[in-house]
């Protein structure tokens, strides 16, 4: 497991690190963090943004996302139908999601599209879902420490990559922010800024990459979500280490404590075909079908919801299989 994976047994603490943060009226405090920099009327609605987070961090569940389960959002995510969210898609009104693996591209040191999102906050608002994506810290320093040359940016010093770290100190740093509106088709990319003049082709093309990051982290949130309201999913409670416990207690002893873990219930191909006969087709071999989303009508909401049908073999038991090599290869995944 990557050094720099949290788990569930973590999560509690960061989260109540991360609240204290947020609160923190001080000079290395999150709303300091937030609005440094930015002209008064950014500033204020920076600050006004860390005070809201917070609070929306308090009433949030907690979910940490199996490695397994999270390559399956981040696949089907890509592949999803257009959809409209409702409400009762959500797992919680408020939550802090964690992935075991990246659900965007690792920075490799070439390319200035921002470390990669591990996480996301989300807290329902009138008539649709504030969300907010998060990285590891230290790959977000790493990534802010990178000087960028075609935007004439240097490395910075290692006195700076102190000060950096002092600022933000929690284990996982918000990369953007995002809406999903409810009954209608999110907007998957980021707006680009009315006035594009000033942007440099570096710039521009920067720019580009990370909206394509935040619509893949947006789909595999919503794809998230939809998995865990199937069978294929399931969840247990983790709770966090006692000497965990206590120190959250110390911060705000209202905290919840404990992880929803969920992971797929299976993850090689354990579904078998519908006999020797489908369709009033007879098969003599069996065969690998993709993973792949369905519509299936719900009748207490009178609507389609797509859901995903994880990969498995069809054909008749006992017939031989076609392309084995295949099979081999989904087996060791």
């Amino acid at each position: 497991m990557d050094r720099n994976t949290i788990n569930a047994r973590q999560l509690p603490q960061i989260r109540a690190e991360l609240v204290q943060w947020l609160q923190d009226p001080g000079e290395h405090g999150g709303p300091t963090a937030w609005s440094r920099g930015f002209d008064p009327q950014t500033a204020a609605r920076e600050l006004q943004a860390a005070k809201d987070s917070a609070t929306a961090l308090k009433a949030a569940e907690l979910f940490s996302v199996s490695a397994d389960m999270t390559r399956t959002a981040v696949s089907a995510g890509m592949a999803l139908p257009a959809y409209r969210l409702h409400p009762e898609d959500l797992p919680a009104t408020h939550g802090l999601l964690v992935w075991e693996v990246p659900a965007t591209d690792a920075y490799d040191g070439s390319e200035q599209i921002g470390a990669p999102i591990i996480g996301v906050t989300w807290a329902v608002h009138g008539r649709g879902v504030h969300v907010r994506t998060w990285c590891h810290r230290e790959e977000w320093i790493t990534y802010m420490a990178k000087g960028d040359a075609r935007a004439g940016l240097s490395d910075l010093s290692p006195a700076q990559v102190r000060v950096l770290r002092q600022q933000y100190p929690q284990a996982i740093v918000c990369m953007s922010t995002g809406f999903l509106p409810f009954g209608r088709l999110p907007g998957w990319l980021t707006d680009m800024p009315a006035d594009t003049t000033t942007l440099s082709i570096a710039e521009l093309e920067d720019h580009s990459r990370s909206a394509n990051r935040q619509e893949q982290a947006e789909r595999a949130l919503v794809v998230t979500w939809l998995l865990m309201g199937q069978s294929l999913a399931r969840e247990e409670h983790i709770p966090a280490p006692r000497s965990a416990a206590r120190h959250i207690a110390r911060i705000n002893p209202n905290l919840l404590t404990a992880t929803r873990y969920v992971q797929l219930r299976h993850h090689t191909v354990p579904a078998q075909g519908r006999g020797e006969h489908d369709s009033g087709r007879a098969y003599r071999h069996r065969w690998i079908v993709r993973g792949h989303w369905r519509n299936h009508y719900y009748p207490s909401r009178k609507d389609h919801r797509p859901i995903w049908i994880d990969q498995h073999l069809k054909g008749p038991d006992g017939a031989p299989i076609l392309d084995p090599e295949k099979l081999v290869h989904v087996l060791r995944r």
